[in-house]
């Protein structure tokens, strides 16, 4: 880091020497304003010293982003031209050599604006190119560059918009190669490839903007309304008139020197202002002042033709009047449309909480409408949290400022809606916290409600756990503690056959039928509350085992199963555990009576607090459809029972169930 530091204080040491240069010049040589403005040495030493502290911030705090070392590399160049300014127009006007000044002007600025510059705008503000085909433009950058920088070196006058220099023909740079001075196409293609270069920087913007993140897309509103700036206001400048003779218009170029300085702010400190509300202001006051111009030229030209001849009027006066009447009802308007695309609906409340209450008509839950919220007003994040504060959904990126609106619901405080203010801003305007309270009635209502579903689903699941714990345990006295004894009491049965008389023998053989049927009844009745299976082997294992019984259909036609697991938690609830078996079952049981398949797959996996199950096979629909049961109604109901969700479907090959259970069942 240190290194790098080092090197940003040598390069931003030399630009500024540059400059302090050009200024003891101007001094030393005395030299006009009109003088200063004509060669263009001023722009070029503003633009220079803007780029060269520009470039040094962002090379200082991110030295691994390229865009500071381009911008440095721009402000040497400029910084470098203007330097030399001053003494190559004294050289010129006394007939003195000036090759070393003349190539020093020639070669230094067209490197900037024909290589740094467009790197720059490639790169910004990443330090790196949006793809792989961009390296194209870097390539075309780099070549067209030094090639810039020789056709400027081959023109026989380094000045030629500074009047009164006398003879140039002592000023050819050692860098000229004379054919190329008349080399016309060569000339157009090393613009073209300029312009080409230019051109795809802008469109590197364009495609950066549209895949961006939020913060993306602020430091490219950065640069857009530096630029937009100093366009407008140069466009304006080369107006004819005294403005243009005054040499005016070459000063403002000056305000280039505005989109380095965009450029650092994007990078290190995006979050200074809200650029979304600059934005808004900017562009509504341009399109404005263009429109108020515009109509005020037109007014003036048609009541001079048309209305003057007839009326004592001035058409000047005429046409202010008519922009005077019209201007307040065209800045509302207008200001809204700007202020709805930087804002969203904030100016429109009532649309505002119909949009979202509208989307969360159709919501499976609450936090489902926040996307909407988002958009309807341009907020960067929301969030919902119920009354203990647990955070029900989230859109977006958490920032550092949130602000809560409360949820109420019949007076009594459900959840809070928070709300990332935009960055730039130190608190949520009055303006978005009405429409955001007009939109917490409806979620409050929904988030109760939401409430109230998940307390009897909850409900609903703990009875279900509790009842298959109930059946679990009542399994387990009926296995461990009537089984027995039922057996026990045949045994004593066999005992009294085996020692007793006739008559005895027949009273105790009755005796050991009736405990055999009353011994099976009790293993039907356990297996019927609880598959003994699951408790021996597990779920996985009892599913195989269960397959493996389903190799051959009714009609002795066969009938492959397939079971794989992945990842299946060791201990599962009991409520999950029975259902998930009973669905399998239930499932492989279709398949064998009901379709035609040869072969079924069953997989078993484990998930983040669920339980995935899916059952596959390749039969064919019957008659050209796939028709769900009365199984399928019963796997639903189990299904639902614990909060899951399923899915059964055709498939091209036959037919799919998928579900997922929840883990946390139980509690």
């Amino acid at each position: 880091m240190s290194n790098y530091r080092r090197w940003v204080g040598v390069l931003l040491a030399c630009a500024l020497a540059e400059a302090l240069a050009a200024v003891v010049g101007v001094l030393a040589t005395g030299i006009s304003y009109r003088t200063i403005t004509d060669s263009f040495m001023l722009p070029n030493w503003v633009i220079g010293v803007s780029c060269a502290a520009c470039g040094a911030l962002i090379a200082w705090h991110r030295p691994r982003n390229l865009l500071g070392w381009f911008l440095l590399g721009a402000g040497i160049a400029q910084t470098g031209t203007a330097a030399v300014t001053p003494w190559l127009i004294q050289a010129l006007r006394n007939g003195e050599p000036a090759h070393a000044l003349s190539t020093a002007y020639s070669a230094a600025w067209p490197l900037s604006i024909s290589l740094f510059i467009p790197l720059a705008v490639l790169y910004f503000p990443t330090g790196t190119l949006p793809g792989r085909p961009w390296r194209l433009a870097v390539l075309l950058a780099v070549v067209n560059g030094p090639f810039q920088v020789m056709l400027f070196s081959a023109a026989p006058d380094p000045l030629p918009t500074v009047p009164g220099l006398g003879t140039r023909d002592r000023a050819a740079s050692w860098l000229s190669i004379p054919p190329l001075a008349t080399a016309t196409t060569l000339q157009t293609a090393s613009d073209v490839a300029l312009g080409l270069s230019l051109l795809a920087g802008v469109a590197a913007l364009v495609v950066r903007y549209r895949r961006g993140t939020e913060k993306a897309r602020r430091q490219l509103l950065w640069l857009l309304l530096a630029a937009t700036v100093a366009v407008v206001v140069i466009v304006v400048s080369r107006i004819a008139g005294p403005i243009e003779d005054s040499g005016f218009p070459i000063v403002l170029l000056t305000m280039v020197a505005l989109i380095p300085i965009a450029m650092t702010i994007a990078v290190l400190r995006y979050q200074l202002l809200d650029i979304r509300l600059v934005w808004s202001r900017t562009v509504t006051y341009l399109l404005l002042t263009t429109a108020v111009a515009a109509t005020y030229l037109g007014l003036v030209e048609v009541v001079d033709r048309l209305v003057r001849p007839r009326l004592s009027v001035s058409g000047a006066v005429l046409a202010t009047l008519v922009v005077a009447v019209f201007f307040n009802p065209v800045r509302v308007r207008l200001q809204r449309l700007v202020d709805r695309l930087f804002y969203g609906d904030r100016g429109n409340p009532v649309r505002a909480a119909s949009s979202v209450a509208a989307q969360l008509a159709g919501a499976s839950q609450p936090a489902d409408v926040l996307p909407a919220v988002c958009q309807a007003l341009r907020l960067p994040y929301a969030a919902l949290t119920d009354e203990a504060g647990v955070i029900r959904g989230e859109h977006g990126t958490r920032p550092t400022l949130l602000e809560a609106i409360p949820l109420l619901q019949a007076g009594e405080r459900v959840g809070e809606l928070q709300i990332g203010i935009r960055p730039g801003e130190s608190h949520l305007a009055n303006a978005d916290r009405v429409v955001l309270e007009l939109m917490a009635a409806p979620l409050g209502v929904a988030l109760r409600a939401q409430a109230l579903s998940d307390a009897v689903q909850r409900s609903r699941r703990e009875i279900v756990a509790a009842r298959e714990e109930e059946r679990r345990r009542l399994r387990r006295d009926l296995h461990d503690r009537l089984g027995p004894a039922l057996t026990g009491i045949g045994f004593r049965a066999d005992a009294v056959v085996n020692l007793a008389d006739d008559q005895v023998r027949s009273l105790g053989t009755e005796i050991r039928r009736t405990v055999d049927g009353a011994i099976t009844d009790v293993r039907r009745l356990i297996n019927q509350l609880h598959p003994s299976a699951l408790d021996d082997v597990g779920l996985v294992e009892a599913v195989r085992r269960h397959a493996a019984l389903l190799d051959r259909r009714g009609d002795g036609s066969p009938l492959r199963v397939v079971v794989r697991a992945d990842e299946v938690p060791p201990e599962l609830p009991a409520a999950v555990e029975v259902t998930a078996y009973r669905i399998v079952t239930e499932a492989l049981t279709n398949v064998a009576r009901h379709s035609r398949a040869g072969e079924a797959e069953v997989r078993i996996s484990g998930g983040p607090g669920e339980l995935r199950l899916s059952i596959a096979d390749d039969g064919p629909a019957v008659n050209g459809r796939w028709v769900p049961g009365v199984g399928l109604t019963s796997m639903r109901e189990r299904v639902a029972e614990l909060g899951g969700t399923m899915l059964a479907e055709p498939t091209p090959a036959g037919g799919r169930v998928h579900m997922c259970l929840p883990l946390e069942a139980d509690r």
